[in-house]
């Protein structure tokens, strides 16, 4: 996939717009019973790429819809995507799920054609009690009521609870891999926590793979 740069330039690079294309195309063709509109995109520890990978779906959904895209900064500990989208993070998930504020007041503005954001805000008291199923999921539901796919940017999740809640109450979650640094008992213990935590629909997305093999031989096999 693709590094963890925040640099949205070279998200709109070609190379870029293929690579995240592809994904969207494979995650949609997971077997399901229903068509996915909820997807968090989370990491086993920080620095792996989930953000990166987030944004790159998001803007790849965006020339697949008609409708608009949703991408939601679900990273209260180190929220990312306002930065590099150079949005301003008046209002958020953290208003929205304590209900200080409606869904239109917390999602922020368009970023790119087809595709708003939303922030994290700030964080409320006791948290984690408006993140229990159901309430997240009829957050969600509603939603996708206006929004074509909604993208949930977890926090990593060995180390915050978060992303378990998140990733129990939507469509489909992915967890992004260091391919070749990120040891097996640690993604393990992410897979584990998600799955304890209702999470039905898992799949690991490896990123920053290193090809040994020279690209141009790839091509003739």
């Amino acid at each position: 996939m693709y590094d963890d740069l925040l640099d949205t330039e070279k998200l709109y690079s070609p190379q870029a717009q293929r690579i995240f294309a592809n994904f969207y195309d494979n995650l949609m063709l997971l077997p399901g019973e229903a068509p996915i509109k909820s997807v968090l995109i989370c990491s086993a520890d920080r620095g792996e790429g989930s953000t990166t990978v987030a944004l790159g779906l998001a803007l790849a959904a965006t020339g697949k819809h008609n409708r608009p895209i949703l991408l939601i900064d679900g990273n209260f500990h180190h929220p990312c995507i306002c930065q590099a989208l150079k949005l301003t993070n008046l209002f958020g998930l953290g208003e929205l799920i304590s209900g200080r504020v409606e869904a239109p007041k917390a999602v922020i503005q368009r970023s790119a054609p087809g595709l708003f954001a939303m922030g994290p805000g700030i964080i409320p008291p006791n948290h984690l009690a408006y993140l229990e199923p159901p309430k997240f999921k009829n957050i969600v539901n509603r939603l996708t009521e206006d929004y074509a796919l909604v993208i949930v940017d977890g926090p990593s999740v060995n180390m915050y609870p978060e992303s378990v809640f998140y990733g129990s109450q939507v469509d489909q979650s992915i967890v992004v891999v260091y391919s070749g640094v990120t040891r097996v008992p640690v993604v393990s213990q992410a897979l584990s926590k998600l799955t304890a935590g209702g999470c039905k629909k898992i799949d690991l997305l490896l990123n920053r793979r290193i090809f040994p093999i020279p690209n141009w031989i790839y091509k003739k096999l």
